[in-house]
C-alpha cells in the first residue's frame, strides 16, 4: 500500500475480558449510580487540560450565509474576529472525548442513525448476466406472491442444481438506440443501418439512412408499447459466454436483426415487452441502449415463491431510489433559494427530473401513485397492487438453488445483499446498539449520559442519565510576545477559503465499514452483495492522522482555494481557521467516578500514550505523540489537535464529605494540604489504576494507530487525480473499479487475480 485511506474503523465488537472486579464492571453494562449521593470510594475533582492545534483546525460554528468559522466566544454570528474572541466549543470538544472514551472502553454506541433497514447497493454489469427475468403476480391460492420465471429459449430447469447461468439470455433485445450493437431494416427487410457503441464501427447504407433508422426505431417504439403482448422471431448471436437473441419482426413487420451472420433462428413466438424508459423520456442511463421482450418457449410455465423478506428487499431498493431523487430535490430547493441554476454550469450531477425506471417514475408519477413522498408502506402497497395487473410486475430476479433470492427494476442498478442485515441489526446481535434502559447504559453511556431512543416498559419517558463530566468554556491562551494570535482570517477582498467537496458517508460501499467478528479485516475477495453479513460487525468511523501535515511550518490552509465571490449552496466555504500552535486551556470537573474509569479518561488525555508499540518498544522516540481529531476537514488532515491533562485535583466521597464539614470545600475541589507531589506524579498515580491489559486490547490499539496516523499519503483513493470525460469522480471510479475487480474474481478466480492495490488494511489486527 503507499497511501492510507482518510477513514478506517475501529471494530465495533464487546472483547471478552477475563477475571472479576473493577476490570469487568468497566466494560460490563450496568445500571448508572444515582446523582443524589456520593460513594465514598468514588472520586470527583478537576483536570486541567492544554489543547495545542497541530494541523489548521477549524472548530467551527455556521455564519448565515453558511461559511464555516471559528467559534466566538462572545457569541458573535460571524465567529472570531481577533485570537482572544476565539474558542473551541464546549460541545465540540465534549463530542470528541465522548466518542473517544466510547471506542477505548468498547461502550455501546451512543449515536446510530436510523439504521433499521437493509442498504441497498449498486450492481455491476458483470453480476447482471445471470438474472432471470419474470413477472411478479398473487400467488395461485391464498396470500402472498409468486413469480413466473421467463426462461426464453431455455429448459426449465428440472432441479435446484441446474439454476445456474443459463445458456442463453433469457430476454429478446429489443434496440431503442442506433448505438445499440444491432442492424436496422426497412419495413419490407432491406439493410439500413449497423449500430455500435463505438462511432468508428458505425455503419450506414448511404448518405441520410442512419435518419431513416432513427425513424424505424420511432415506429418500433410506437408498435411496442410496454407491457403489450407482441408475436416476434429472433436471431441469436454470441453474448460473451453466452448466446443472445435480437428481435428481427413484430408481428410479421421487419425491424432489426443482428450485424453479422446470425448463429441461431428463433422461430415464431409470443412475449411481452418490458420498457424500463417510461413514454418519452430520454435514456435512463448513456449506456442503455436496449429494451426487452420477456418470453418462454417451455410449454409449461414456471411459478417460484416470493418471500416477504425479497418483498422487502424490493421495497428497500424502490425506496432508496425515491430517497436519492428527494435528496436531489433538496439540494436543487437550496441553489434556487440562492438564485443559482437548478445545477452547476460544469456538473454532471444527476438532476431530479432526470428519467427513472418505469417502475420508479409509476410509483412517484403514475395514477393514484404515491407521489415522491412515498414511504415503505405506500411502496410496498403499490407493488403488491402492480403485480395483480395483468400481465404482473416485469422484474428481474437472482435465483440460487430454484429460490428466488433477489428482485430489483432494471438489470444493472441497486439492489440488496441475499443475507444482508440492517446495520441496526449487525449493532444489536453484538450488544453496541444504543442503550435503551439504564440497565444497558455501557461504560461511556454512564460517564458522558444519554437519552434512549424509546421509553422502558411501563415508564412514562425514555431512559436518561447525566453525564458526570462537566466541561468548562475553552479560554484562549496569551500568544508569545509580539505574536497577534492564532487566529486566521481573510485577506483583503478575500471571503475565505473554499474545501474540496467531500461526498457523504457511504455505508453501502461495504468493505470500508466492516469487521468479521474477531475484529479483522473482511476477506478482500468479498463483493458488496456479500457485506452487512450475520458474521460481520460495523466499526466507528475514525480519521488517521495526516502526519505529513504536522511539521510544515507554513500555517496556511492545505488543499483550499480562495474565496472572492459568494459560496455556492454545496461548497465547503472556511471563513476563519486556527493555524498550527493555537493554544487553550479549558478545565474537565468529574464526578463520582470509579479508577478505572478516571484512569481511562487520564490516559486519553496523555498524547504520549497515543503512540502505537512493536514488541514492547515505541515505533518513534520519546517525544513522539498522538491526537485527537477536532471540527471540519478531518478527511483532509485538518484539525489535529493534542489535548493533554496538565494536571488533577482528585478527592473520593469522603473526603468530599470532609470538605462540605469544614467548608473547604464549598468554592471547588482544592488540592488536599499535605500533597507534595508534581503534577505529572499526581496524574501518573491515576494511570497507575488503567484497567489490567488495556493498552492491548483491540479497540485500543486501533484507536492508538489512528490518533498516531501515518506519514506518506493519507487520503481518498485516486483523489489526486483529475476527472476525464463523463467521469464524476476519479474517487467513485476507484471504488467501482474495485468491485468489478472482486467480482470478476469471484466469478472466475482462476483468471482474474485480486489487484492489491484496491485492500483495505485495518487499523490494527486481532
Amino acid at each position: 500500500m503507499t497511501w492510507h485511506h482518510a477513514y478506517n474503523g475501529i471494530p465495533a465488537i464487546r472483547e471478552p475480558c477475563d477475571g472479576n472486579g473493577p476490570n469487568l464492571s468497566l466494560y460490563k453494562d450496568d445500571v448508572p449510580s444515582g446523582h443524589d449521593h456520593l460513594a465514598a470510594g468514588r472520586l470527583s475533582g478537576e483536570l486541567a487540560v492544554k489543547i495545542v492545534a497541530a494541523s489548521p483546525t477549524i472548530p467551527g460554528q455556521q455564519t448565515a450565509d453558511g461559511r464555516v468559522v471559528v467559534a466566538s466566544r462572545s457569541g458573535d454570528p460571524e465567529g472570531a474576529r481577533t485570537w482572544e474572541d476565539a474558542t473551541i466549543p464546549v460541545t465540540t470538544l465534549k463530542g470528541v472525548l465522548s466518542s473517544a472514551y466510547e471506542a477505548v472502553t468498547a461502550s455501546r454506541m451512543r449515536v446510530l442513525g436510523p439504521h433499521d433497514h437493509v442498504l441497498t447497493h449498486r450492481r455491476t454489469t458483470q453480476e447482471s448476466a445471470v438474472l432471470y427475468p419474470v413477472l411478479l403476480m398473487p400467488a395461485e391460492r391464498g396470500a402472498g406472491l409468486r413469480a413466473r420465471v421467463m426462461l426464453g429459449k431455455n429448459k426449465t430447469p428440472r432441479n435446484a442444481r441446474e439454476w445456474t447461468k443459463p445458456a442463453y439470455v433469457c430476454t429478446a433485445v429489443l434496440p431503442d438506440s442506433l448505438t445499440s450493437a444491432a442492424a436496422i431494416f426497412s419495413a419490407e427487410g432491406k439493410w439500413l443501418y449497423s449500430g455500435a457503441h463505438n462511432s468508428k464501427k458505425r455503419d450506414k447504407r448511404e448518405e441520410g439512412s442512419d435518419k431513416v433508422a432513427a425513424a424505424r426505431l420511432e415506429e418500433l417504439r410506437r408498435v411496442t408499447p410496454h407491457l403489450k403482448r407482441v408475436s416476434f422471431s429472433a436471431e441469436a448471436e454470441k453474448f460473451y459466454n453466452s448466446k443472445r437473441f435480437i428481435v428481427t419482426d413484430i408481428c410479421g413487420e421487419s425491424f432489426c436483426g443482428t450485424r453479422d451472420d446470425p448463429i441461431e433462428t428463433l422461430p415464431r413466438t409470443n412475449g411481452i415487452v418490458v420498457r424500463l424508459t417510461p413514454p418519452g423520456a430520454g435514456p435512463l442511463i448513456d449506456t442503455k441502449y436496449n429494451e426487452f421482450i420477456f418470453f418462454d418457449v417451455n410449454p409449461r410455465p414456471t411459478y417460484l415463491t416470493v418471500s416477504e423478506k425479497v418483498l422487502s428487499g424490493l421495497v428497500e431498493v424502490v425506496h432508496s431510489y425515491i430517497e436519492n431523487i428527494r435528496a436531489l430535490k433538496r439540494r436543487e430547493d437550496r441553489r434556487k433559494a440562492a438564485g443559482l441554476p437548478q445545477t452547476g454550469p460544469d456538473s454532471d450531477t444527476r438532476a431530479s427530473d432526470a428519467p427513472n425506471t418505469w417502475l420508479v417514475d409509476t410509483i412517484i408519477n403514475g395514477d393514484k401513485a404515491p407521489g415522491l413522498g412515498a414511504d415503505r408502506d405506500a411502496i410496498r402497497t403499490r407493488l403488491v397492487e402492480l403485480a395483480g395487473s395483468d400481465p404482473g410486475l416485469p422484474l428481474f430476479a437472482s435465483i440460487d438453488n430454484g429460490k428466488i433470492t433477489g428482485l430489483t427494476p432494471s438489470q444493472v442498478g441497486r439492489r440488496t445483499g441475499v443475507q444482508a442485515l440492517p446495520p441496526a441489526q449487525l449493532a444489536a446481535a453484538v450488544g453496541v446498539a444504543p442503550a435503551r434502559t439504564r440497565g444497558q447504559a455501557s461504560a461511556a453511556d454512564r460517564m458522558w449520559g444519554f437519552v434512549a431512543d424509546e421509553k422502558e416498559e411501563d415508564a412514562d419517558r425514555a431512559a436518561a442519565v447525566r453525564g458526570r463530566i462537566t466541561i468548562r468554556p475553552v479560554i484562549p491562551a496569551a500568544p508569545p510576545t509580539g505574536q497577534q494570535g492564532w487566529l486566521r482570517l481573510p485577506n483583503g477582498d478575500a471571503k475565505g477559503w473554499i474545501l474540496p467537496t467531500l461526498a457523504s458517508p457511504k455505508p453501502s460501499t461495504g468493505a470500508p465499514y466492516l469487521r468479521t467478528k474477531t475484529g479483522a479485516a473482511l476477506d478482500e475477495a468479498l463483493t458488496r452483495a456479500q457485506t452487512f453479513q450475520p458474521d460481520q460487525v460495523l466499526i466507528r468511523k475514525v480519521y488517521p492522522t495526516h502526519r505529513a501535515l504536522l511539521p510544515a511550518r507554513n500555517d496556511g490552509l492545505p488543499h483550499a482555494t480562495r474565496l472572492s465571490g459568494e459560496k455556492g449552496p454545496g461548497d465547503t466555504a472556511v471563513g476563519s481557521y486556527l493555524a498550527p500552535g493555537a493554544v487553550f486551556r479549558t478545565t474537565i470537573a468529574f464526578e463520582g467516578l470509579t479508577a478505572e474509569e478516571l484512569a481511562v479518561l487520564v490516559w486519553l488525555l496523555t498524547p504520549r500514550r497515543l503512540v502505537p508499540r512493536s514488541g514492547g518498544r515505541r515505533k518513534a522516540s520519546r517525544s513522539a505523540v498522538g491526537y485527537h481529531r477536532l471540527g471540519f476537514g478531518k478527511p483532509l488532515g485538518l484539525g489535529a489537535v493534542k489535548i493533554r491533562a496538565t494536571d488533577v485535583v482528585v478527592r473520593d466521597g469522603a473526603g468530599l464529605a470532609n470538605g462540605y464539614q469544614d467548608l473547604t470545600g464549598c468554592l471547588g475541589c482544592p488540592p488536599p494540604k499535605n500533597d507534595r507531589d508534581t503534577p505529572e506524579q499526581r496524574l501518573g498515580k491515576i494511570l497507575s489504576r488503567l484497567p489490567q491489559d488495556f493498552t492491548q486490547r483491540l479497540s485500543v490499539r486501533a484507536f492508538v494507530r489512528a490518533a498516531y496516523g501515518w506519514g506518506g499519503d493519507v487520503g481518498y483513493p485516486a483523489a489526486s487525480q483529475r476527472a476525464g470525460g463523463d467521469e464524476l469522480s476519479p474517487i467513485i471510479t476507484w471504488f467501482k473499479n474495485r468491485e468489478e475487480d472482486r467480482v470478476k474474481h469471484r466469478i472466475d478466480p482462476d483468471k482474474y487475480r485480486l489487484k492489491r492495490q484496491y485492500d483495505f488494511p485495518p487499523l490494527a489486527e486481532p
